[in-house]
């Protein structure tokens, strides 16, 4: 064994699960040993773990720590329970590409001074090389095998995301230093002590993983602030020296020349963080903070561009030989239908499809949202996103108003097939008295042959107005979604709340929840969805949790909850209702919609008639005040909850599109 992999883990299920995959999938067996820290993760995240290592007993070694002990004081005690002349520290938020390791290596064993190594990513300080506009993290990995200027590229300090250290260089110089807590500027800290003593902490110029970056840590300001003031107080003067050198000499710059092409300027994205950081100063009635989020906007708006994507720069980072999809979206922004569209390109992307999103605006929150494999492609108008779409296989629309779209980039060539993903009734997101554009939506329908839906509901909605469907039920990642290790006090009613969303149930939601604290005031309400939901009148004291953007909170608050109400008048699909039933919760839903392929009334949900207050109020009481009833409803949900994984609706949308492209070969 040439290495031991040391992977400190503490909850964060979704990542570790894709970053253990790709390392047992692209990682030689004989070239390492895998040492997994659980720092005392929740139980369902350590009975997967468990799991696995029974199953490479061989190959992985498990110990769990009987408190969490924090990064760094976990990453050494991985590091004392190998003996490789190589230690790769990988987190857990990491998934690498095939041969990572290997040339890792090989880049130490270049030069016996190089006692620290790191792979190009896309997230990493100064050393990250952004993913090129359409491609994915394995592409880019590819073509830095095929095109790299150097094997090893000196730099001030490596980043610990996914570093090899040498072993016999450790010895020396010492392991991390424990007083950087529970992590940031430990791997600093070590590699300055390298260079100060005449090694080399190099990135290999050939290597590239992916890295979704702030996955892992959720207090990452206060503990930058704080560990950033130890380093500087150690190594302020030197470090500066170094930096300055390095950026004088900008030896990355060959390898970033790689994927440069030209910019235009584009104020959006600008315009939306600051809009939002004046909006959140606003509401803490923030004066000065609202002042100098619109300063810094204003002098971040001459410098806001993004790169022209162009066919040619898209053609050049895509893999040959392997099936070309491209999804269209209007807007990426922070939305659930968005989410699943995220979702399934990275799905596709780690089958190996060359899968990617094109629209016309992306919000720069979305990074902190969710992991995406590939880079948007993002275009000022229709005109400009025709022109210069990516050739495809197959391109995908995903609301009725980039149909069109899809349907003209198969008229000039540029796509060989086209399939429409629909994800609700979309003539219903119009109100009646607009009969003209519900007609208008219902006519893109036609423009498009292949067409896949997530319901039987959806599917008899279509049939009624003439059009046959694909049903490919709808994934959710159950390594979020799962029952947390949380408790509450008090019974918890949790509920969606959005008051400007058509047919969102708003008003009877609320008049429910007020019936139920009249008739149990110790019941905790909790509400979400909404950014001003204290200024809706709401009757009853309530926790208002906004709108929840980061997917893990939202399981906790799910799990915390004793029943969750959806008081929608219909769903689309319900994704709610089911996220709810993933993490332990009884539930109250309106059976409108795509929420009757999964709920079924008194089995694992109560099922109410939209637009009845007194009749979710009863529903509610009922389990609140019946525990077996409670109970029996949240065992079947959790079994129905399994039906719905998101590799499977890859697996079924990939062979989908494989039958659509041998029945129509070109």
């Amino acid at each position: 064994m040439k290495c031991d992999l040391v992977i400190p883990i503490y909850n964060s299920l979704s990542y570790l699960q894709k970053c253990l995959n790709s390392i047992l999938a692209y990682t030689k067996t004989n070239t390492c040993h895998i040492i997994i820290i659980d720092d005392a993760s929740d139980s369902h995240t350590h009975r997967y773990l468990r799991r696995l290592a029974a199953e490479y007993p061989g190959q992985i070694t498990l110990h769990r720590n009987s408190e969490n002990l924090g990064f760094v004081k976990s990453c050494n005690l991985g590091i004392t329970l190998g003996n490789a002349p190589f230690i790769a520290l990988v987190n857990s938020d990491v998934v690498v590409t095939p041969g990572w390791l290997e040339r890792l290596v090989a880049c130490a064993e270049s030069d016996p001074r190089i006692a620290a190594v790191n792979p190009f990513t896309n997230h990493a300080a100064q050393i990250n090389l952004p993913l090129a506009p359409g491609a994915n993290f394995f592409g880019m990995d590819e073509y830095l095998q095929r095109h790299a200027p150097t094997a090893a590229i000196d730099v001030v300090t490596g980043v610990g995301f996914c570093l090899l250290l040498r072993r016999s260089v450790l010895e020396q110089v010492g392991i991390f230093d424990e007083i950087y807590g529970r992590g940031y500027g430990e791997e600093s800290d070590l590699c300055m002590r390298l260079t100060t003593q005449g090694h080399r902490t190099v990135v290999a110029g050939n290597v590239y993983v992916y890295h979704q970056g702030r996955g892992t840590f959720t207090d990452r300001g206060d503990r930058y602030r704080l560990n950033r003031a130890i380093f500087d107080a150690r190594w302020g003067q030197e470090y500066q020296r170094q930096f300055r050198a390095f950026r004088r000499a900008d030896p990355l710059r060959p390898s970033r020349a790689l994927f440069t092409t030209r910019q235009r300027w584009d104020p959006m994205p600008v315009v939306w963080e600051t809009a939002r950081g004046m909006l959140a100063a606003w509401r803490q009635r923030d004066g000065l903070g609202l002042a100098r989020s619109a300063l810094r906007g204003l002098l971040r708006l001459p410098m806001a561009c993004r790169p022209l994507a162009t066919p040619e720069l898209v053609c050049r980072v895509t893999r040959p030989g392997r099936l070309r999809v491209t999804y269209l979206l209007n807007k990426i922004v922070i939305a659930g239908g968005v989410l699943s569209v995220i979702q399934l390109v990275n799905e596709l992307i780690l089958l190996g499809v060359e899968a990617r999103i094109v629209a016309l605006f992306e919000d720069p929150a979305l990074r902190d949202w969710t992991p995406l494999y590939t880079r948007p492609l993002i275009f000022r108008n229709e005109r400009e996103l025709l022109e210069n779409f990516p050739d495809s296989d197959i391109v995908v629309a995903t609301l009725w108003s980039t149909a069109p779209w899809a349907a003209e980039l198969v008229n000039r060539g540029r796509a060989s097939a086209a399939a429409y993903f629909l994800q609700g009734y979309e003539p219903w997101f119009f109100p009646e008295k607009q009969p003209d554009t519900r007609e208008r939506v219902r006519a893109t329908y036609a423009l498009i042959p292949h067409r896949i839906v997530k319901s039987d509901w959806l599917q008899s909605m279509l049939a009624g107005d003439g059009y046959s469907t694909q049903k490919i039920l709808l994934g959710m990642n159950l390594a979020r979604f799962y029952p947390r290790d949380v408790t509450s006090v008090r019974p918890v009613v949790l509920a969606m709340a959005r008051p400007n969303a058509h047919q969102g149930g708003f008003k009877p939601t609320i008049a429910a929840l007020a019936q139920i604290k009249i008739a149990q005031p110790e019941v905790d309400i909790v509400l979400f969805g909404d950014r001003f939901l204290d200024r809706q009148g709401i009757p009853f004291s309530f926790r208002d949790e906004g709108v929840v953007t980061d997917q893990n909170r939202l399981a906790e608050i799910y799990s915390a909850a004793t029943v969750f109400l959806d008081g929608s008048d219909f769903q689309g699909f319900g994704r709610g209702g089911l996220e709810a039933m993933a993490c332990g919760a009884a539930t109250v839903l309106t059976g409108m919609g795509g929420v009757n392929e999964y709920a079924r009334d008194e089995v694992n949900t109560l099922l109410v008639p939209p637009q009845r207050p007194d009749l979710f109020a009863e529903a509610i009481l009922r389990l609140l005040n019946h525990a077996e009833l409670r109970e029996r409803l949240i065992k079947s949900g959790l079994e129905t909850a399994q039906r719905f994984c998101h590799q499977r609706e890859a697996r079924e949308t990939l062979a989908y599109f494989t039958r659509i492209l041998n029945e129509n070969p070109e």
